[in-house]
Parts: C-alpha cells; sequence; structure tokens
C-alpha cells in the first residue's frame, strides 16, 4: 500500500482536481443573471453530490490502479510527485498539472470510458447534430480474440458493469426518457428509440459472439433486413441468392424494386455466375449458406473475395447458423444479419432481428437508420434474448445432435425421396468438406422431399410432438411445407423449390420420441397407422384419464346421461361408452358425456343439501344441548 501521508495527498489532490474540473463546468453553464446564487444551489443539490462522490471513487480507485501499475514496474516517484504538488498554488499551474495527472490514469486504464458519466455537448463546433452518437461508446470486437470458449461466451458476460449496484443480470430499463445533464449537453442516453442501457448490453454481447465492430437489435427480423436493404439508394443493384427466405423475396420484389433499386437473383453456389451478374452500379451481394430451405452450401470466403474486388458489399443471414457454430465475418463478410427470433430465443416468446458489421463507418450509418426509423427493439424483448443467449449453446448442440439421429432415419426411410441438410447423406461431399470450414456443426434444420403433395401434407398433419408452424429454432420440434407457409410469399412460377418439400427443426426432445414421432406420421399418411401408437395424443387434455374432483361419477349414473348414453348408442353403433376410449373417434364424445354427468351430479348434489338441511340443523342443535349439559355437570 501507498505509505499514509502519499495516500492523503492523493485524496487531497483528487478532491481539488475534482472541485476545479467541477467548477469550470459550471462557470461554462452558468446564468448570467443569477450570479453566484446558482453555483451554490448547483454545488449542494443531492444529484450534484452523489456525481462528485462517484467521480471521486472512480479517480481514487483509477489512481491506485496507476500506482499499482507504477510499482510493478519499479517507479512510483513521477505519479506520487504528480499527487503530493502544493496545493495552494495558482489554479492555472494546477489545472496543468492535474491534466498531466489525468493522462497518467488514463494510460493506466487503457480505454476504458466511463459510460455513465459520459457527456456530449448538443451544439459542437465541427458536429452535426445527426453526427453525434445515440448510444454509449462500446468496445470493438472486430478483432477480438476471446481466451473463452464458445460455451462459456454465451454466459461470462457482464451486460452491466457501469451498475453501481453490480447486479448479476442486466436490469430491463423500462424507460422512454432519461434525464439529461443539462440543456446544452446530453447525457449517455436520452430517450429509448435511439439508445437502451439493456439493449446496448445485448448488443455488445451479440457484437462479442459475432466478432463484430457493432451489433443492432430490430424489433424483427424482417426489420434487420429491411435495414441492410435501406443502406443503398436509387440506381443502386443487389444480387441475391436465388434460394431465399420467402419474406426477403418480397421485400425485395415488393419494396426495393419500387424503390429504384434493381435486384438480381443468382445461384450464390455458383461463383462464375455470380461475377457475371455484377455490374459497376452493384452495392451489395446477399446469400445464405446453407439456404433456406434447400441447404446449398455457399463459399463464403471466394464470395467475400469477389465482392470486395468488385467493391461490393457482403450480406449474410446467418439466422440457420448462430455464432455459437459459425462466424461468417470473420470469412470476410461485412454485414451478418440473424432473425433472433430463432436461436437467440429459442423458445418462441418474442421477435427480433441483429445487424452486425465489420466497419466502424457502416456501424455508424446502421445505427442512424436504427434511430431515425425507429426500428429498435424494446427493452423488455431484449431482456429476454440475454436470457435465452445463456442457454443458446447448450440448446444448438443438443439439437444438432438429435438432427444427426432424425436424418440418418429420414434417409433410410423408403417413403422419403430425399433429405437435404449439411451432414453427411445430406448434401455432396464437396459441400460437406465446405460448409465443415465455416461452421463447426451441421444445424438442427432438415429439408426433405416425398415424391407427393397430398403425402407430404397428410404427413405434417399427422405429426404429434412436431408442431405444424412457421419459423424455427425452437426448443420444440417444428414442421412445415415452405412452399404453402414460409416461402407462399413467392409466386409459383418464381420458386425454386419442390412443391412437396418439408422442412423440419429439430428441437431438444429425446431423438427417440421424435423419431417414433415422425414414424407413425409417415404411416398415418400412407393410410395404415395404427390406433393407440406410441406417439398417439400429447395433446395435453388427457381426455382419458379420471378427473379430480370426481363427484362419484364412477358409481353413479344420472338419468341425464342414460339418456345420452343411448342416444349415442342409436346414433354410432360401432361405440362403445364403457371400455378404453379411442382418442381418434371416441374422445369428443365421450368429454360430453362426462360434462353432462357432472353437471347432473352437481345438481343432485346442491338438491340434495337442500332437502336436508332441516335434520342437519336439528341434529346440530341436539349435539350442542348434550354437550353444554355434560360440561356444566362436570364443572359444577
Amino acid at each position: 500500500a501507498l505509505p499514509r501521508q502519499t495516500s492523503m495527498d492523493v485524496a487531497f489532490r483528487l478532491e481539488r482536481f475534482i472541485e476545479i474540473c467541477h467548477r469550470a463546468d459550471q462557470v461554462a453553464t452558468m446564468p448570467l443573471t443569477r450570479g453566484g446564487e446558482w453555483e451554490v444551489w448547483a454545488r449542494h443539490t443531492l444529484k450534484a453530490r452523489k456525481q462528485d462522490d462517484f467521480a471521486a471513487r472512480r479517480m481514487e480507485n483509477a489512481c491506485w490502479r496507476a500506482w499499482n501499475k507504477k510499482s510493478r514496474n519499479g517507479s512510483s516517484h513521477d505519479l506520487t510527485a504528480a499527487a503530493s504538488d502544493d496545493a495552494t498554488g495558482s489554479d492555472e499551474h494546477v489545472c496543468q498539472d492535474d491534466e498531466e495527472f489525468q493522462e497518467r490514469l488514463q494510460s493506466a486504464l487503457g480505454g476504458g470510458v466511463d459510460f455513465a458519466t459520459c457527456r456530449f455537448r448538443a451544439k459542437p463546433e465541427n458536429m452535426a447534430y445527426d453526427d453525434l452518437p445515440t448510444f454509449p461508446m462500446r468496445p470493438n470486437f472486430a478483432n477480438f480474440k476471446n481466451s473463452l470458449r464458445p460455451a462459456s461466451e454465451c454466459v461470462v458476460f457482464d451486460g452491466c458493469p457501469e451498475d453501481p449496484y453490480h447486479p448479476s443480470n442486466t436490469p430491463i430499463y423500462q424507460t422512454s426518457t432519461f434525464v439529461q445533464p443539462s440543456c446544452s449537453e446530453f447525457g449517455a442516453y436520452d430517450y429509448t428509440r435511439s439508445g437502451n442501457p439493456t439493449r446496448t448490453a445485448l448488443e455488445k454481447h451479440v457484437a462479442l459472439l459475432d466478432q463484430a465492430a457493432a451489433a443492432f437489435a430490430f424489433a424483427s427480423g424482417m426489420a434487420a433486413l429491411h435495414t441492410v436493404m435501406r443502406l443503398l439508394k436509387c440506381g443502386d443493384e443487389v444480387v441475391c441468392n436465388e434460394d431465399i427466405y420467402g419474406g426477403m423475396h418480397r421485400l425485395l420484389t415488393q419494396d426495393c424494386a419500387f424503390s429504384g433499386i434493381k435486384v438480381v437473383f443468382v445461384d450464390t453456389t455458383d461463383l462464375k455466375a455470380v461475377e457475371k451478374v455484377l455490374t459497376k452500379n452493384t452495392r451489395l451481394l446477399h446469400t445464405e449458406s446453407p439456404s433456406n430451405p434447400r441447404m446449398r452450401i455457399s463459399d463464403l470466403r471466394k464470395l467475400a473475395a469477389l465482392a470486395h474486388e468488385h467493391n461490393v458489399l457482403l450480406s449474410v443471414d446467418s439466422t440457420m447458423m448462430p455464432p455459437v457454430i459459425c462466424k461468417p465475418l470473420t470469412f470476410g463478410a461485412d454485414i451478418v444479419v440473424h432473425s433472433a427470433t430463432k436461436f437467440f430465443s429459442g423458445h418462441a416468446d418474442c421477435t427480433g432481428g441483429l445487424v452486425c458489421v465489420r466497419d466502424p463507418n457502416l456501424a455508424h450509418r446502421v445505427a442512424f437508420l436504427q434511430n431515425a426509423e425507429g426500428t429498435a427493439l424494446a427493452p423488455f424483448e431484449c431482456f429476454l434474448f440475454l436470457r435465452g443467449i445463456k442457454t443458446m449453446h447448450l440448446r444448438v448442440m443438443r439439437a444438432q445432435e438429435s438432427a444427426a439421429q432424425v436424418a440418418a432415419f429420414l434417409i433410410a426411410h423408403p417413403r422419403i425421396t430425399a433429405a437435404f441438410f449439411p451432414g453427411r447423406g445430406g448434401c455432396s461431399k464437396e459441400d460437406l468438406s465446405l460448409h465443415r470450414s465455416q461452421s463447426t456443426g451441421q444445424g438442427s434444420m432438415i429439408s426433405l422431399t416425398t415424391g407427393s403433395v397430398e403425402f407430404s401434407k397428410r404427413f405434417c398433419d399427422a405429426c404429434k410432438i412436431f408442431k405444424t408452424t412457421v419459423s424455427f429454432g425452437s426448443v420444440n420440434s417444428l414442421c412445415e411445407m415452405p412452399c404453402t407457409m414460409s416461402h407462399a410469399s413467392i409466386p409459383a412460377e418464381k420458386r425454386t423449390l419442390p412443391a412437396d418439400m418439408v422442412r423440419l427443426s429439430i428441437g431438444i426432445e429425446d431423438p427417440l420420441d421424435l423419431i417414433a414421432d415422425l414414424q407413425q406420421a409417415l404411416d398415418a399418411a400412407e393410410g395404415n397407422a395404427s390406433v393407440g401408437g406410441p406417439t398417439a395424443g400429447f395433446d395435453s387434455r388427457f381426455e382419458d384419464l379420471p378427473v379430480l374432483p370426481n363427484m362419484g361419477m364412477a358409481t353413479h349414473t344420472s338419468p341425464a346421461l342414460s339418456a345420452t348414453q343411448a342416444t349415442f348408442q342409436k346414433a354410432f353403433p360401432s361405440l362403445d361408452l364403457d371400455g378404453p376410449p379411442n382418442r381418434d373417434t371416441e374422445a369428443p364424445w365421450r368429454a360430453a358425456a362426462l360434462r353432462r354427468e357432472e353437471d347432473a351430479r352437481c345438481q343432485d348434489v346442491v338438491a340434495g343439501r337442500e332437502s336436508s338441511l332441516l335434520p342437519q340443523l336439528l341434529l346440530a342443535f341436539g349435539l350442542g344441548a348434550a354437550a353444554a349439559v355434560i360440561a356444566g355437570k362436570r364443572f359444577r
């Protein structure tokens, strides 16, 4: 530790430094009409004192860190000398020394910045208002090499290191506005549309995972894609992969095209074809790898080199490959887009999109569009995504393992004509090798064809565990037919995918249960499904189980139930109301009968209670009187 006298000198020096800086700041903003009264009031408000205390603690901490650094280097003379000058000198001399002292502290601290106290003048001399940052400065992770492994990267992250209470989880800053230091300065945040601490935490964590200069969170995946397209202007050209998400195809053909942007579709797995369509007006090359839903693999490294050779930006929609298994920015991509609704959430409970960029200048433009167009993600959804990221590696790894087993089952099944996924048997050896050079896993998406549109429909409808819905990346397994669901917005004559294609998203259920469900669905589509199969049901209604309270239904048969049974038996002679239920045919009728029986039983109970009320009262009165007589004799 420092000698006591030196420590006292340092503390005094810091207090003097803070006082001078605070006084200079007040003088610059002091109204002339109020004289010194305003200064006295401002210096003694609770807010001002707290700010001074925070600054003093931070500077004291910086001083100790600087002294420790000097001690390790074998010399602390300069620091102690700077901290022990005579404070009775002129303010000019003190300020000059303090600047040198601050420089030494800043050198010891590195590039750290106190985000909470960062201020920006409202009218800088050489900067336009729109050039002011809409969020506090943040680290640039473009060339960051994390010593942690992917599983730890998802968990080891403090989203709010400046919070004085040091919460273990990032709080939800559910506010629309933030109080500013003064009318002539902006604080770290002013309006949640422009910036919010919860959103900053999410964007910093995503940038760390994707090794981006900056990441930006939007209200949906389509809002993120739309922002990328807003980087273009009228007369520019965008070249896009022909096998693309249906919503992106709609955005390009029905929005960008009407904004004067030329759209060209090409197979991005063919580099010669891509180079052929690039022109002097091409500004953006957009692709997916694997593509959705045909799972085609594009060479991201060569596409990036080709694009940059023609002064074109490369944008990659990496929704199917989250950053725990693929980081396209490290292969030369300029922009990476994620629909955070999928793997970042993982629970199908929030909607969002992410844009990650490698170049700081591009980040500035994306930040401007996010603020100007009001498409930023709300604080509560940011909190949900921060929570989802913590389990993303676990979910993705488990889903990948299950997907490999499901894919092996589908490849071997005679009714599946083809299966598409970036794994063994799902693509060519060349594509598999290319994909493995770009990612550490095959993902959890599988597309398949059956040779018949009607068979594919029956197959999806017969699935019990697989939910028929769009989207993917959830903990639940999902199935859909792209031509009629996720890619239905693409006109039939422009689609490049088979009409009978089915897309599966594998969740984290037991793979044996998933395979059993697919087997029974294939059998049902064939028309030879067995009654009460191993996965029959799973509707969470459990109508074949006893109910509580049963109100004596097992031993009481009301007249209403007898009449209902007779009517059902006459109309449906094949039904066995007394035998075990058949979910597919009897469940609705049996449930109706049970409800009628319960209603009748309740009516009988109520009627019985009313008719037996008087005898019960008389009996209670008699027992009470007898007890009183006995008690009187006992205490007499």
